[in-house]
């Protein structure tokens, strides 16, 4: 059930799945493909034990918080004042830059699979602007829309996943030898990766409030869920395209909603699954402008709750979202000039940082707060 200040369980996990399909879809195909070959779907189910491990970690974490609080406010508390400011700082950078990033892949969706040889820049300020009209409202809005709309994301999905399997060639995927026991562990860190950034990073949503009394049960449960989702995914667009076609292709989802011949009958039937994970891209754009600004106002000593602002008045904190969307926008176009730099970012830059931020940084606020006490 609700609280005043945060929002249920079943919400946050809604709310993570939304964000998680956004950049699973384009980085996890192909990203396991690269590394281990036919054996990139057995990569998924072995990252599983590293994603049970984290979540028990972030709930251990966020068990520290009070009313309202979440990352951004624990770790103001963890560690001394001026290196909080600057932590704070970077976090609200590092969601502009994958924000920025996210914009872009989403525009280079709508152009690759509906408008070819269109330039992305409509699309960028078009969801730039989206997403900030989202940010400037309070953050259950954006909860309760993704809650709203998963059911369709996911039927979709599954639909496409299920008639994926009448054009699978076996021989792509087995059989499997020990030797590809050391890929499938190489491709199972680009899982890791993606479905940790959801997690965490809905962790530092505005008036977040964690229910200490709820377990570990439904987080361990929508972990099984991505994992056999993912599975089931990778496996399709392996058994369809072959392991070597697969790890070259920028959007292999969307290129199996192409080649499925149920969907050939059907026209533009690309066109309404695009528009399905344009929300989903919508949705992250939203989350990271809100953490973004969130982050900041706290750096700067303001309040971080802006309930009762006006959208355009300059005076109080809210400049600080317009501030935040524009330099969302500018990530945008000046990190992926052209598609192969596109590729480069998603394969390893992206990937990099965040496993950064998830697995390096925030443990080690983690402990600077219990050798502090102040957790």
């Amino acid at each position: 059930m609700n609280t005043e200040y945060g929002y249920s369980r079943r919400q946050l996990l809604a709310m993570c799945t939304v964000f998680f399909l956004a950049p699973a879809l384009r980085l996890v195909p192909a990203g396991t493909a690269q590394l281990a070959g036919r054996a990139a779907w057995a990569a998924v189910p072995a990252a599983l034990p590293v994603i049970l491990l984290y979540l028990w970690f972030l709930h251990t974490f966020l068990c520290r918080a009070g009313e309202g609080e979440g990352f951004a406010e624990l770790t103001a508390r963890a560690v001394p004042a001026r290196l909080s400011r600057l932590l704070l700082i970077i976090y609200a950078l590092w969601f502009l830059l994958y924000g920025g990033f996210m914009l872009r892949s989403g525009a280079d969706r709508i152009i690759t699979t509906v408008y070819p040889n269109a330039s992305p820049h409509f699309f960028v300020f078009t969801m730039g602007a989206l997403g900030l009209i989202a940010a400037l409202d309070s953050a259950r809005t954006l909860v309760r829309s993704a809650c709203l709309f998963l059911p369709a994301v996911l039927g979709v999905l599954l639909l496409v996943l299920f008639f994926a399997l009448f054009s699978i060639d076996k021989e792509n995927l087995l059989p499997l030898t020990l030797h590809d026991a050391a890929g499938a562990a190489q491709g199972a860190v680009t899982v890791i990766d993606v479905a940790a950034a959801p997690a965490y990073m809905v962790c530092f949503m505005t008036g977040l409030h964690a229910q200490k009394d709820g377990g570990l049960r439904l987080p361990f449960a929508w972990a099984l869920g991505i994992v056999g989702l993912m599975t089931w995914l990778i496996a399709d667009i392996i058994g369809c395209f072959g392991a070597e076609l697969a790890a070259r292709l920028s959007h292999p989802f969307f290129t199996l909603v192409k080649n499925l011949v149920f969907f050939r009958n059907l026209e533009r039937v690309e066109a309404l699954v695009v528009s399905l994970w344009v929300f989903s891209d919508f949705v992250v754009i939203s989350l990271c402008l809100m953490s973004a600004q969130h982050c900041l106002r706290l750096a700067m000593g303001k309040r971080a709750h802006y309930a009762g602002e006006r959208a355009l008045d300059m005076r109080s904190g809210r400049w600080v979202i317009w501030l935040c969307a524009g330099a969302c926008v500018a990530c945008s176009l000046l990190i992926a000039p052209e598609p192969r730099a596109m590729d480069f970012w998603s394969r390893y830059i992206i990937p990099g940082i965040n496993l950064a931020f998830g697995f390096v940084l925030l443990p080690l606020v983690y402990l600077s707060g219990r050798i502090r006490k102040t957790l």
